[in-house]
C-alpha cells in the first residue's frame, strides 16, 4: 500500500498546464471583445460626427398634508425617466472652413507649402506663419463648433493630434489653426 491518497497527484505539472491555459483563455477573450469594439468604433476619417445630448430626467414630487388633531402624510411619486439623445453633427464643407498653417519646425516655407495644398482643396486659407515653441508632434487645434472639420483635415497632416484651441486669442477668424511639428517632414 502507498502512503499517497487516491486523490494526491503525482507532481505539480498539470496544475501549472490549467493555469497556462486558463490564462491564455482569458488572454484571447480580452483581446476578441477588444478588436470588436475596435471595429465597431468611429474613426477620425467618418464624414459625421455624432454629439451626445444630456439625458432629460423627470425628478419625484412629494407633498405632506399635516393638521392638528390627526396626521396625515401623502406622497405621490413620478417615475424617473431618462432619455439619451444623440445629435449628427455635418461636416462642413472645406468652402467654409477657415484654416491658417503655422510652422514650428526648421523647414522654411513648410506653412506656405501646406497653405497651397489646402487652398487647393478648396479651404478659406489665412496667410501662413511661424509658431514658437516648437510643437512635437504637429497640432490641428480647432475652435468651439469645428472638431469634426479638424479632423477631416488629419488627411494633410495624418500624425497630427486634433484638440481644442487652448487660447482664444491664437489666430483669430480661423476656424481651425494646423500647427507643423517637429516631426513634420513635409
Amino acid at each position: 500500500m502507498t502512503d499517497k491518497g487516491r486523490h494526491a497527484s503525482d507532481g505539480g505539472g498539470a496544475f501549472y498546464r490549467d493555469l497556462a491555459m486558463m490564462i491564455l483563455g482569458i488572454v484571447l477573450v480580452g483581446g476578441a471583445v477588444f478588436f470588436l469594439l475596435f471595429l465597431i468604433a468611429d474613426g477620425p476619417d467618418s464624414a459625421t460626427t455624432t454629439v451626445g445630448e444630456p439625458a432629460s430626467t423627470t425628478t419625484t414630487g412629494q407633498s405632506t398634508t399635516t393638521s392638528e388633531a390627526s396626521t396625515s402624510s401623502s406622497t405621490s411619486t413620478t417615475p424617473t425617466t431618462t432619455t439619451p439623445t444623440s445629435t449628427t453633427v455635418p461636416v462642413k464643407p472645406p468652402e467654409e472652413v477657415r484654416v491658417v498653417v503655422l510652422n514650428s519646425t526648421q523647414l522654411t516655407g513648410a506653412a506656405s507649402r501646406m497653405t497651397q495644398q489646402l487652398d487647393d482643396a478648396g479651404y478659406q486659407t489665412m496667410q501662413a506663419s511661424d509658431y514658437t515653441p516648437e510643437q512635437n508632434p504637429s497640432r490641428i487645434w480647432y475652435r468651439e463648433g469645428h472638431s469634426a472639420e479638424a479632423n477631416e483635415l488629419l488627411e494633410f497632416l495624418p500624425d497630427a493630434r486634433v484638440e481644442p484651441l487652448p487660447d482664444d486669442s491664437i489666430q483669430p477668424g480661423a476656424d481651425v489653426v494646423m500647427i507643423l511639428g517637429t516631426g513634420y517632414d513635409g
